[in-house]
Formats: C-alpha cells, sequence, structure tokens
C-alpha cells in the first residue's frame, strides 16, 4: 500500500511538472506569434535580413512574418514608431513580442540595448533567441554556427609597400620631394590596410573587441592626437618666443601656464556643447547623423594629408596668415607690457587678462583645425554614458581636455629651461598635419561603415 501511495506521489508530480513545462509551449503554438519586419529597397543589410525573415514565415507555421517596405508603407511604419516611442526611421528594424531590433548582423553577439535608436542590436542569433523565447521551442535555422576568420593576409600589403624602400632609397637621398610622396603613400596603405581588415571582420567580432578595450584608452589616445594640434602650437610658440624677450622665467611661466589652462577650460567648454547639440542628434536622426559626421570627418583627414604633400595649398584647415598676423600683434602687446613695466602689479594682472582673452580668441578661430577629433570622441561618448548621464560627460570630458594640453605644457617647459626664440617649422607643420588627417581619415570610416568599433565598455 505504503509503495503504492508513493508512486502515485511520483505521477503526480511528473504530471504537475509536465503542465509546468509544456502548457507554455501548447499556448504559445495555439496562439502563434507576429513577427513585425520594416526594411528599405536601398538598404542592404535589410537585404541581408530579408531572406531569413522568409525563411522563418515559411519553415514554422506558428510564425507570421509582416514584411513592410517603409517608403510603401509611411502609415503603419510611423504608428509602430510612435507606439514604441522611436525617433529614428533607421532600417532594418524588426519587432518581436515586447523586444524590438535595428540592424542586422549575420554573425553572433550578446543582447545589448542601443539608447540612441531605442532598440537591440540586431545580431541574428538574438532575433531568433527573441522568437523562441516567444514560441517556447527551438526554430531549426541552417548555418548558424560560423567559424570567425580574421583576415590576417591583408597586413603583407604594407609590408610588400616597405619593402621597395630599398630600391628607392637612391633617389630619397637626391629628392626630398619623393621620400615625402613615398611616407605619405606608406600611410595611405597602412590606413587602407587597417580599414579594410576591420571591414572584412563580422560586425560581433568588433563589437566584443571594442567592448573589451578600456575607454580610458581610447580617451587618451584621441585627446593626446588631438593635442598635437599645428594651430595651437603655433599661437603658443609665437607667445612664448616674444616673451623671451622680457628675459624672465617667471614671466614666461606665469603667462604661458595662463594661457594654457585657458585653452584647457575653452576646450571643455567647446566639447560640452557639442556633446549637448549632438546627443539630441543622435537620438534624432542616428545613422543619418553618423554618416554625414564621418564623411565631414574623412574630409577634413584628407584636407590635413592634403597639407603633407601641398602645404597651405588651395583649401586648408590651418591659420590662415591674417589670423596669424592678429594673433601676433596681441602677443606682441603682452609681451610689450611686461617688458616696459615688469614691476607694476596692476599691469602683470592686465596682462594675465591680456593672455586670457588671446587664449579665448585664438580657441574660437582655430574651431576649424580642433573641431574634428573631438567630434569622434562625442559620439563615442554619448554612446559610452549611460548612467549618470551629465557627470560622466564633464568627468571624461575632463580629463579630455587636461590630455589635450600636455603637448602645449611639454611646449612651455621647454622655452622656460632653453630660453631662446624658437618657432614651428613648415616640415614639423606638415608632420602633425599628416599625423591628424590620418586620425581623422581612419575614425571617419570607420564612423560610416563599422559604427560599431566606436562602443566600448
Amino acid at each position: 500500500m505504503q509503495g503504492k501511495y508513493i508512486l502515485k506521489i511520483l505521477l503526480a508530480l511528473i504530471l504537475l511538472v509536465s503542465l509546468t513545462i509544456f502548457a507554455p509551449l501548447a499556448q504559445a503554438g495555439e496562439q502563434g506569434l507576429d513577427v513585425y519586419f520594416f526594411y528599405s529597397q536601398t538598404c542592404p543589410h535589410c537585404a541581408k535580413q530579408k531572406p531569413l525573415m522568409e525563411y522563418l514565415d515559411r519553415q514554422n507555421e506558428e510564425i507570421k512574418v509582416y514584411s513592410f517596405e517603409v517608403s510603401q508603407n509611411p502609415k503603419i511604419w510611423r504608428e509602430f514608431l510612435a507606439k514604441h516611442q522611436i525617433a529614428s526611421e533607421a532600417v532594418p528594424r524588426t519587432f518581436i513580442g515586447d523586444k524590438n531590433f535595428i540592424g542586422y548582423s549575420e554573425t553572433e553577439g550578446e543582447l545589448e540595448y542601443n539608447p540612441v535608436y531605442r532598440g537591440y542590436i540586431g545580431y541574428e542569433n538574438q532575433i531568433i533567441q527573441a522568437i523562441e523565447a516567444q514560441l517556447g521551442y527551438l526554430v531549426n535555422i541552417p548555418g548558424r554556427d560560423k567559424q570567425v576568420e580574421l583576415p590576417w593576409y591583408i597586413i603583407f600589403l604594407p609590408i610588400l609597400y616597405l619593402l621597395s624602400y630599398p630600391l628607392l632609397r637612391i633617389k630619397f637621398n637626391n629628392n626630398e620631394q619623393t621620400k615625402r610622396y613615398w611616407f605619405g603613400g606608406l600611410i595611405a596603405t597602412f590606413i587602407i590596410s587597417l580599414f579594410f581588415f576591420i571591414t572584412f571582420i563580422p560586425d560581433a567580432t568588433i563589437k566584443q573587441f571594442a567592448q573589451e578595450l578600456p575607454f580610458p584608452l581610447f580617451v587618451s589616445t584621441i585627446a593626446l592626437a588631438d593635442g598635437f594640434n599645428p594651430c595651437a602650437f603655433t599661437v603658443l610658440i609665437i607667445l612664448l618666443s616674444l616673451l623671451t624677450y622680457t628675459k624672465s622665467r617667471k614671466d614666461m611661466a606665469l603667462v604661458g601656464s595662463t594661457f594654457v589652462a585657458t585653452s584647457a577650460v575653452m576646450y571643455f567648454l567647446f566639447i560640452m556643447i557639442m556633446i549637448l547639440v549632438g546627443s539630441v542628434f543622435l537620438d534624432k536622426y542616428g545613422s543619418i547623423f553618423m554618416l554625414l559626421l564621418g564623411g565631414i570627418i574623412t574630409l577634413a583627414g584628407a584636407i590635413n594629408i592634403k597639407d603633407y604633400f601641398f602645404f597651405k595649398q588651395a583649401f586648408s584647415l590651418s591659420l590662415s596668415e591674417k589670423q596669424q598676423l592678429s594673433i601676433t600683434k596681441k602677443a606682441q602687446k603682452i609681451a610689450r607690457n611686461l617688458q616696459n613695466s615688469p614691476t607694476n602689479g596692476k599691469v602683470f594682472l592686465a596682462t594675465l587678462g591680456g593672455t586670457i582673452l588671446l587664449a579665448i580668441f585664438v580657441n574660437i578661430v582655430e574651431l576649424g583645425c580642433t573641431a574634428i577629433l573631438p567630434a569622434v570622441y562625442m559620439t563615442t561618448l554619448i554612446q559610452y554614458c549611460r548612467e549618470n548621464v551629465w557627470l560622466c560627460f564633464t568627468f571624461w570630458t575632463g580629463i579630455y581636455s587636461s590630455i589635450y594640453i600636455i603637448p602645449l605644457l611639454v611646449i612651455l617647459l621647454n622655452f622656460i629651461y632653453s630660453f631662446k626664440s624658437s618657432r614651428l617649422s613648415e616640415s614639423q607643420g606638415r608632420i602633425l598635419k599628416l599625423i591628424g588627417g590620418t586620425f581623422m581619415v581612419f575614425f571617419g570610416l570607420v564612423m560610416i561603415f563599422k559604427p560599431e568599433f566606436l562602443i566600448f565598455g
């Protein structure tokens, strides 16, 4: 009797567990699942996702995929966007239950919400998992497990280019311009190789790599590259060269540090304004804003690289001769005041005030030189900061501005130590332009073709 009683209890437990597990599945199967897929005929990612959605609709009776071309069904498209409070009209957009996915990638990735687009990143495995979660059973999709192979063969392109150096070394000794062309070609080959290497890597692999990189490393690299700015260098060197005539290291240190500190504050305010404006545009226009900004950054980088070969010819982002003359006159006035009244406290305070005004004027004038790399930093920061947003913006922008002035501080210390007049040579200016232009072109192309590379943390 006791054994029969135990058997009945076990059967009852099995029945209870079976009902708990299979009842939701049966209910999901009875109700079915409606999936809404919005796409554009001109969208390459949509074209890649469309066969998957057709396969799901065709091979699973419980799944009904409603596909809408957005230009042909604008009313339905806008109703869905309004219902889910989505401002961006980027496609493809897939609605599955209470989740919606933006974009599409055939490779695997983690479930991650993108606040800019108000949707989850559209990795194929996450779209399928969302459907499986709604249905309660696995969906058989062939070819889901693909081995990721990195395109290492691309690195041989700059290596082959380097091998040409011994063959052309004799020509380099006789012609400086030829050597400059070769070096510029090396940089271009490196950029192209690196860009194609990133292009052929699956989106999920890039995203995982970017997330594993420490965000402080990214900020430090961009800020330091931004700090090697020929416009800022030119102005500071003009000021310090004139101050050498005062024959006072103390005056040079105080005036120079005031100029550098004011530049840091101005740069901080400038970037914070960029973030304020950029966050609005990124939230509303998303991918369109990224494409536009990426195009501007790439163009600016190409102009700077052009200056390496043809310095200040045609269009240039350098300070014009008129602007340099205006800045030089203001700097001469500061140096003259200190030289004429070295012990007058009021004159010294007025000189510091004039230095602050000069720094403000210079930072406004040289925005064409400095606004590009901060734009890369701005778009990445907006996606990185998700909690205590403005505190996060303020903290990292303060770090950025502090790192930005390190090259200026090095110039100041060198002047104080050597105490002699100097200037930025044309060859030095060319190299700075090439370095800055290389960074700009690379990050501009990344923003256009692989923006997920800039999602850190």
